[in-house]
């Protein structure tokens, strides 16, 4: 993913790159175990900041009675709300991004671009796009598409994205970055439900009220290039940068961990079988189970892609 890339490459004459999933949309690495210690990159004032980077404990949750493994549960290095959620961020019609662009010279003032990845979203008749380096900024974004509350929970160190209704019970929930990841995937907080913690990676409630329940996934999504996205849906929006974040979202990127061959600190565990912890794959599970997944390797997907896309059967 490049956040600025100028000018926009041609459209392509090959195959798509659109990876259609029918549930959670996730691409990530096959090693998800590593734990990630970054620097602070907040800039704090006021009150002071919850977490002290290190220890799970001092985030104030109450992580005795985790639906998950204890050990799963690391500190970022960050504290609570180090990176602020984008909410209900602005969109344009797809269709005008490139006379936004042209209209900016240089690179860092430009919007979206074809060669971009994008989380693409539909519900009902609605379509909406999501940059991937505007989700690497935030992790946490909440939104309403076709009349539908979603929250979209970025893991930029596995490279994943979930996306799922955030209704519990029938109340739509606000979420936030909680500083903690499980393994390498976002936990996501609920400031107005104290002691709630949500896996990014699956939608499972892991703490707090509502634990062991599972945010419903959204069905739908895919990730693909941003020329693709608009070429199969001519009427979508997508989502603009927040303008108080500009310097972030030149500030944050992945790409060269993503690319890279180590990890920052060692797998907490290792995949069984022939992948390796680094192998770029994409997961897949049936909605609403806690069945295996179903794991396909990037380049077995670029394989067998057409031009319609892929159809992926995933579950027993």
């Amino acid at each position: 993913m490049t956040v600025d890339a100028d000018p926009e490459p041609a459209p392509s004459a090959g195959g798509s790159t659109f990876l259609p999933i029918l549930l959670v949309t996730l691409l990530g690495l096959s090693g998800a175990g590593a734990v990630l210690t970054w620097g602070l990159i907040g800039v704090f004032s006021g009150t002071s900041p919850i977490g002290d980077g290190r220890d799970p404990s001092s985030y104030g949750f109450d992580l005795s009675n985790l639906a998950v493994d204890p050990e799963a549960i690391v500190a970022s290095g960050n504290p609570r709300d180090f990176l602020p959620t984008l909410v209900s961020p602005e969109a344009i019609p797809g269709a005008e991004v490139a006379a936004l662009n042209a209209s900016n010279k240089r690179k860092w003032q430009k919007e979206v671009v074809s060669g971009d990845r994008v989380v693409g979203v539909r519900i009902g008749g609605s379509a909406r796009a999501y940059p991937m380096f505007i989700l690497d900024a935030h992790e946490v974004v909440l939104d309403e598409v076709g009349g539908v509350p979603i929250v979209l929970a970025r893991s930029p160190l596995v490279d994943e994205v979930g996306v799922y209704e955030r209704n519990l019970g029938g109340t739509p929930i606000d979420f936030g970055v909680s500083g903690l990841l499980e393994d390498l995937s976002v936990l996501l907080y609920a400031p107005e439900v104290e002691g709630m913690l949500v896996s990014g990676h699956d939608g499972r409630v892991l703490a707090g009220p509502g634990a062991g329940e599972r945010l419903a996934p959204v069905s739908g999504v895919v990730i693909s290039t941003w020329q693709d996205w608009l070429a199969r849906h001519p009427g979508t929006d997508v989502v603009l940068r927040d303008t108080d974040s500009l310097r972030r979202y030149r500030r944050v990127s992945y790409d060269r961990y993503l690319d890279g061959d180590d990890w920052i600190l060692s797998p907490r565990r290792t995949p069984s079988g022939s992948l390796s912890p680094r192998r770029r794959v994409l997961s897949a599970r049936p909605a609403g189970t806690d069945g295996e997944w179903t794991i396909l390797p990037l380049e077995s997907i670029d394989a067998a892609m057409t031009p319609a896309g892929l159809d992926l059967s995933i579950g027993p």
